[in-house]
C-alpha cells in the first residue's frame, strides 16, 4: 500500500513551472497577463459532483482521468500565473481512523518529499490543518532556490485529495512577486472545500 501512494503522489506531484522576465528593475511595474490569476476573490468556482468538492480557479481547468493500478486518479488543472492542480483518487476502504488517516498524510508527506531526492528542497511551511471538519497536512517547500511548491493533503472518507500550486520564485518589483505570489497560491489551496 505504500508502493501504492508512492507512485499516487509522483502523478500528483505538479511538475516545475519556469518562467523569465525582463531583467531590468527600472521597468514600471505592470500586470503581466494573465491579470485575472491575481485577483483569486474574482476567480469562478467549480464543483465536481462525483468527489463531493468545490475549489476557485482563474479560469476553466482542464480535467483529466489517469489510472494508477486499479484506481482512476482525476485531474482538474490549469496553466496560468502558477501551476494550479487539485486531483483526488478515491481508495473505495473508508479511513476513519485517526491514527491510519495521520499516518496515511505523514507516508503522503514523506513519498511527495522523498521523489525530490537529487534537488535542494527547503522547507518553509508545514502543518497539520483542517477542512471542513477533515484531516489534512499543507506544506509549502522551494525547489532548487527556483521553484516554489504549495501543497495540501486532505483525507474525507475513501478519498485523498492533492490541492497544489507549482511558480517560479517571484522578484520584488513584480505584482505578489515579492513573497513569490503566495496570496494567490492561498487564494487557490484556501478555496478548496468538501461538500459532503
Amino acid at each position: 500500500m505504500k508502493r501504492a501512494f508512492t507512485l499516487l503522489l509522483s502523478l500528483l506531484l505538479i511538475s516545475a513551472f519556469h518562467a523569465t522576465m525582463p531583467a531590468s528593475t527600472q521597468e514600471p511595474l505592470q500586470l503581466p497577463s494573465p491579470v485575472n490569476d491575481y485577483f483569486p476573490d474574482k476567480w469562478s468556482e467549480y464543483t465536481s459532483e462525483g468527489a463531493k468538492f468545490r475549489i476557485r480557479f482563474p479560469k476553466e481547468p482542464q480535467k483529466s482521468v489517469s489510472k494508477l493500478g486499479r484506481f482512476d486518479v482525476y485531474t482538474m488543472a490549469l496553466r496560468g500565473l502558477l501551476d494550479y492542480r487539485v486531483s483526488y483518487v478515491d481508495y473505495n476502504t473508508t479511513l476513519d481512523d485517526p491514527q491510519k488517516v495521520g499516518a496515511l498524510l505523514k507516508g503522503v508527506k514523506e513519498a511527495a518529499l522523498s521523489g525530490l531526492q537529487g534537488k535542494e528542497v527547503r522547507m518553509v511551511t508545514e502543518r497539520e490543518i483542517t477542512v471542513d471538519g477533515h484531516k489534512g497536512v499543507y506544506i509549502h517547500i522551494e525547489v532548487d532556490g527556483k521553484e516554489v511548491v504549495h501543497m495540501q493533503w486532505v483525507v474525507a472518507g475513501s478519498v485523498l485529495y492533492s490541492i497544489a500550486t507549482s511558480s517560479r520564485k517571484g522578484k520584488p518589483n513584480e505584482l505578489e512577486g515579492k513573497d513569490d505570489f503566495a496570496k494567490v497560491a492561498s487564494g487557490f489551496i484556501g478555496s478548496f472545500h468538501l461538500t459532503q
